[in-house]
């Protein structure tokens, strides 16, 4: 089959591409970043496809609900959800539940939910003794001093005013969204935060490999109360520094590997809005570090995978167990599996995730690096 625009576009190795240049499509990729007609691995993915014919149902699922949607940042329980896809590859089908964007454990979201508190403990003016007694008389198996967080989240803080409450309470309200609305295994938006109206929990668009939820970022946004928020303290800050902010709070994705330490400097920066400088420093008040991996051991983990897929698209079977024999349509997605791994390194804050401890403060969580089971060790962590 001639290698050429119209040819791509009907073919299904077109449609695994979200997030990356080549979503931009024939003319468009080169605009950023990667020349899609002069790649000579797409094309040798191209061909596989036509040489195949009619590539089976099942593979197209893999595309459809784990490849296109994969998740750019890496996602919080890193590398799992690419070891599912190698999985499915292998068993040639689809699981029930997609480990990607918008899914996220139930202890984590607890964790989340402690954050909230301390939040929420401070925009409602509650004694710090009364608050770090109720915190105390919890019980959780992080071996957190959540009495020492709620402390450090106050300093942080600082006094209060009409724009920290309102930014405090803008950001309580989104993470409680994101506890509510993200999926698990056993969670289809009906374990956590029952008691509260956050928005519609269908969500809309995207499904991201778990229909039938909808893509669940606007909805929240799109409360009276929240635009009413929003609005007055567009009022009260300048219109930079609001959308900063605004747009930071918005983007506090539980299913991100570094959330915890993303909130924890969103904290910093609400406290110091009114302040003629930004923070000097963003000290770690969460003890967030063993919530995402040490970014050597993701790096070893990435470059071990790579290694492993080529050696197995090589022929060597016994490269990728959970792959078994090679057939032509397992080849073809791994071989576009390991495309996309790579187009995200270049492009997508998965790179920063796999690039070593150069690339930002490292975390505490320990991988295993030859660890393709999707009930790896850091599964049963927050």
């Amino acid at each position: 089959m001639e290698w050429n625009a119209e040819n791509y576009g009907q073919s299904h190795t077109n449609s695994a591409w979200a997030c990356t240049p080549y979503s931009a499509g024939w003319d468009g990729s080169s605009e950023h970043g990667e020349d899609l007609p002069a790649s000579d691995e797409l094309r040798a993915i191209f061909d596989e496809e036509m040489a195949m014919g009619q590539p089976p149902t099942w593979s197209l699922d893999v595309i459809r609900r784990m490849i296109d949607p994969m998740s750019m940042c890496g996602h919080a329980m890193f590398p799992a959800p690419a070891n599912q896809i190698v999985q499915a590859i292998g068993a040639e089908a689809c699981p029930e539940f997609v480990l990607g964007c918008y899914t996220a454990p139930p202890d984590r979201k607890r964790r989340m939910l402690v954050v909230v508190y301390c939040l929420d403990a401070w925009s409602q003016e509650a004694p710090l003794a009364a608050a770090q007694a109720e915190l105390e008389s919890r019980r959780d198996d992080l071996g957190i001093d959540w009495a020492s967080v709620l402390a450090s989240v106050y300093a942080a803080l600082g006094e209060r005013s009409e724009v920290k409450v309102l930014l405090a309470e803008h950001l309580i309200s989104r993470l409680r969204w994101w506890v509510k609305t993200l999926t698990w295994f056993d969670d289809k938006r009906d374990v956590f935060q029952l008691d509260v109206y956050g928005g519609d929990v269908r969500g809309a668009g995207d499904d991201y490999g778990n229909p039938p939820f909808g893509d669940p970022y606007f909805a929240q946004l799109q409360l009276p109360r929240t635009q009413k928020r929003s609005a007055r303290l567009r009022e009260l800050l300048p219109e930079a520094v609001a959308s900063k902010l605004i747009d930071a709070i918005e983007s506090t994705w539980l299913c991100a590997p570094k959330v915890f330490r993303y909130v924890e400097r969103l904290i910093h920066d609400i406290g110091a809005v009114e302040a003629d400088a930004p923070p000097a420093a963003y000290p770690a008040i969460l003890e967030s570090g063993d919530s995402y991996p040490d970014f050597d051991d993701a790096k070893a983990w990435y470059e071990r995978l790579v290694a492993d897929l080529t050696a197995w698209l090589d022929g060597d079977a016994d490269a990728v167990p959970a792959l078994g024999q090679v057939t032509p349509a397992k080849h073809w997605l791994t071989r576009l599996l390991r495309h996309k791994l790579e187009l995200y390194v270049r492009h997508c804050s998965f790179g920063n995730l796999v690039a070593g401890a150069g690339s930002g403060a490292n975390g505490l969580l320990p991988l295993a690096v030859n660890d393709r089971s999707v009930d790896a060790p850091h599964l049963a962590r927050a």
